[in-house]
């Protein structure tokens, strides 16, 4: 395979990894992680230590 082909192989596959990547972190998803502080395995106390450290 010539090198320049390769390389713009390597490229593209670059280049759709960094857009996958840069989507999927951009994403919102409610069902993912317990980022916002909604999550059901935190214990009511906790919620309410989390409420009053961001004060």
């Amino acid at each position: 395979m010539p090198a320049e082909i390769q390389t713009l192989l390597a490229l593209a596959v670059v280049a759709l990894t960094a857009v996958w990547l840069v989507r999927r972190a951009l994403r919102h998803d409610p069902n993912r992680g317990c980022g916002g502080g909604t999550c059901p395995a935190l214990s009511p106390e906790i919620k309410k230590l989390r409420a009053r450290v961001k004060r």
